[in-house]
């Protein structure tokens, strides 16, 4: 899961600014494993189709190296005759002379990532090398997404966002404007054919057995981050027969509440990182009150939000954006993805409360003038045929049950039934109505899974990715510390090292020596 729903504005794109970083875009030998219950495909009409590439090559990487086309799907396949749809497909060919036949598929984020234009550009000839040098690695933009046709972007967003930055809206007003213009690109897109109850990840799944029969690849291995974890988890459950082994970075089991657990999640992180900041002697000296100084700013901002003027670098026009409590508790929220950031949040977090308006500044010119990667209508719809439809009233009661009321009041994610019932009257409005009971099981597998977690995450907490290799026989999990989500991008040296060790013996526990050098967070301070 990735960011979810609309854009807010979000620290951690002040902190790249002062600290000079990257911000991270935020998403297997061994017989085949056997699930407990298994799926009988319908009959598929699947074709795949070498084209030219049209995404760019990763750095290093050579066009030789590189194979493309396009897998024909149908959109439906409870439709023996509906129509077709197709899905963008990327091969970055081994640099092994004798590769090993079963290759590693890479699964983005999102739900709605693009693939071949944002993940998959990290894996570079250096990035890729512990997997690309034993194993073909294969991407695809999940229907919906990206390159693949058709698109489930709604454009209509992008346009919208600027305005509502300008203007004092909580969170919740965020949503609902966010709502409308979302039953607005689902309008269009209804006019244009699209059925929206196949955009869910048991067809997703049903698509990667489709495209890796034909690739050629008889047995492969994956590597799902964030939603891609969910999908992984679908394919194990429904093509046991050929998945070899997994990887799941920041694990969203299907048993899990979704958004109902955003709230829960947010409320670990601003707890662990006080924690963190305690037991480290620089920055409780300079910090002593930091869970304070965070909700007092909060709450300061609520009632005087703070406004700053952002220029376009491109081409210099301003913008105005308002920047109110529920604003910065999205921002905290995002800020925690990524795992550079995190030394630096007790610091962010001292400053903008004692009035750093340039750290703002520099905040909202990050945000103000990026368009939104994620394909919001198939977001959307993957959500509310998975989970979203399948939520009570008492979900969601239970799953906010202790969290601190400055953040129920910033509606991190579903935090009431007033929430609920808004998310579920969008999922009728896209024509879906309930959520399939096999979407929520826990997947039961002996296929070998390495699972990893990160301790700061805040949207895919270790307890998920744990509560997933407690049905997974063949499993082991791997904690990250002072991490946030998506260890492959976070702490990619380790966490390559130990995917690829794994992938290239599934049997065998992983060494994963690596962690124990990655030690708590080194917090700036004053």
């Amino acid at each position: 899961m990735e960011a979810r729903r609309h854009r807010t504005l979000f620290v951690g794109a002040i902190l790249c600014a002062v600290a000079a970083s990257t911000l991270i875009a935020i998403g297997c030998s061994g017989g085949s494993g056997k699930n407990a219950r298994t799926a009988t495909p319908a009959p598929s009409r699947a074709g795949f189709e070498d084209s030219a590439c049209t995404a760019p090559m990763p750095d290093g990487q050579r066009p030789q190296d590189m194979r493309c086309g396009t897998l024909t799907v149908p959109e439906n396949r409870a439709e023996s005759d509906g129509r077709t749809i197709q899905l963008a497909v990327a091969v970055l060919k081994s640099t092994s002379a004798t590769p090993a036949p079963d290759s590693v598929l890479y699964l983005s984020g999102g739900p709605g990532a693009p693939n071949l234009t944002g993940n998959m550009q990290w894996f570079g000839r250096d990035f890729a090398a512990p997997l690309q040098a034993t194993r073909d690695l294969v991407f695809f933009d999940q229907r919906g997404t990206g390159l693949s046709q058709p698109s489930l972007a709604c454009p209509e967003q992008n346009g919208a966002f600027r305005a509502a930055l300008a203007a004092n809206l909580t969170n919740k007003e965020t949503a609902e404007g966010s709502y409308a213009i979302l039953r607005r690109c689902h309008d269009r897109l209804a006019a244009d054919g699209v059925d929206f109850t196949a955009y869910r990840s048991r067809e997703s799944a049903a698509d990667i057995a489709d495209l890796m029969q034909a690739l050629g690849y008889e047995q492969y291995n994956i590597y799902g981050v964030s939603y891609g974890t969910r999908l992984a988890l679908e394919a194990m459950r429904d093509d046991p027969e050929h998945v070899r082994s997994v990887v799941l970075d920041s694990t969203l089991p299907p048993q899990s509440r979704g958004a109902a657990e955003q709230a829960a999640s947010f409320d670990r992180v601003i707890s662990t990182l006080a924690k963190g900041c305690r037991v480290d002697p620089g920055c409780a000296k300079a910090y002593p009150s930091l869970e304070q100084t965070f909700f007092d700013l909060v709450a300061r901002a609520d009632v005087t939000p703070i406004e700053v003027t952002p220029r376009d670098p491109a081409t210099g026009a301003s913008a105005r954006v308002v920047v109110n409590g529920d604003r910065i508790m999205a921002g905290a929220f995002q800020a925690f993805y990524d795992t550079s950031l995190l030394p630096l949040l007790p610091f962010a977090a001292h400053e903008i409360a004692g009035g750093n308006i340039a750290l703002l500044t520099a905040l909202a010119q990050q945000v103000a003038f990026v368009a939104d990667p994620i394909a919001q209508a198939m977001q959307e719809a993957v959500e509310c045929n998975d989970v979203t439809m399948s939520l009570t009233s008492g979900d969601v009661s239970e799953a906010t049950k202790g969290i601190r009321q400055p953040i129920l009041d910033g509606h991190i994610g579903i935090v009431d039934e007033g929430d609920l019932d808004a998310a579920q009257d969008v999922c009728r409005a896209f024509g879906i109505t309930q959520t399939d009971a096999r979407e929520r099981e826990p997947v039961t597998s002996d296929i070998p899974t390495l699972v990893f977690g990160g301790e700061y995450d805040p949207i895919t907490p270790p307890a998920w990715g744990q509560a997933a290799a407690r049905t997974l026989s063949q499993s082991y999990f791997v904690l990250f510390p002072g991490s946030g989500h998506g260890e492959l991008f976070g702490r990619h040296d380790c966490a390559i090292a130990i995917a690829a060790s794994f992938i290239g013996d599934p049997p065998q526990a992983p060494d994963e020596s690596c962690v124990a050098a990655i030690g708590e967070p080194k917090f700036l301070a004053q």
